[in-house]
């Protein structure tokens, strides 16, 4: 665990986003055959093999980078979109409200705003790293379910502002990693895992396009789904839909530096 007095936190000058370090290093992804059987316990009528994408569980090393703090706002996308005359999406029912995460964004809409903050849409690896830290925890915040840690299906509909939920913090300061909205991230090969995939029609197996969303959205109503491990492939890019879109997906960027801790 990272003491938030050590944080390390830098801005992106193009979007004036928050970031935070993710130190180079060692961390376990995915889950492990008894994480799969504590889900089962609290869901028996749920199936082993819906939770094959995301095993085995492994060590993964990573160089350093940043990652945003939080989801890119509905503001920070007008900016964008003032900036290069990119299209806003259609608004969500609740409309735009400019501290909440920017949400409707297809797989076009992330890489064009990343590419001007002049980032990167993360790895789900760099993602979950951030997410979980480097001891393979459940939640960013540990390994017990706290219902109101993070904003899902019991409160409410629609997004909150991005940072409104404290204990939603991970080991590196990275907030709202879970909940809130799904977030875009570039899937890992499927060679990186076991090769039974998923069945079932909102568990679809990794496309060839290489997108996968992580970290639960308002919408969901279990916490199996909001663990840093899930890996969602909902939006079915196995058939071309690149231009899925969705009132609980959102994003965040990352910015890769070769950089060691002793520099930042």
């Amino acid at each position: 665990m990272v003491p938030p007095a050590t944080y390390k936190i830098t801005l992106n000058p193009l979007d004036h986003a928050e970031m935070v370090w993710i130190a180079p290093g060692d961390f376990l992804m995915g889950s492990s055959a008894a994480d799969v059987t504590a889900i089962l316990q609290q869901h028996p009528d749920w199936r082993e093999d819906w939770f094959a994408q995301e095993q085995p569980q492994r060590v993964v090393s990573l160089a350093g980078y940043w990652l945003y703090r939080y989801p890119v706002t509905v503001a920070q996308f007008h900016s964008c979109c003032r900036a290069t005359g990119w299209r806003m999406p259609a608004a969500p029912p609740w409309g735009w409200q400019d501290d909440h995460p920017m949400v409707n964004v297809s797989w076009q809409d992330v890489t064009h705003y990343a590419t001007w903050a002049q980032a990167v849409i993360p790895s789900e690896a760099q993602w979950e790293k951030a997410a979980r830290g480097t001891d393979g925890r459940t939640w960013p915040w540990g390994n017990t379910w706290q219902p109101e840690a993070c904003h899902h299906a019991t409160s409410g509909a629609g997004t909150e502002a991005v940072g409104a939920r404290p204990a939603n913090v991970s080991p590196y300061g990275a907030c709202d990693m879970v909940g809130n909205v799904w977030e875009w991230c570039l899937a890992s090969p499927v060679g990186d895992y076991a090769p039974k995939l998923s069945r079932t029609p909102h568990r679809k197996s990794p496309s060839a396009s290489g997108r996968v969303l992580r970290g639960g959205a308002w919408q969901c109503a279990f916490a199996a789904y909001l663990r840093c491990a899930f890996r969602c492939f909902e939006c079915d890019l196995q058939r071309g839909r690149e231009a899925y879109r969705r009132p609980t997906v959102g994003f965040r960027c990352a910015v890769v530096t070769h950089l060691s801790d002793a520099d930042i």
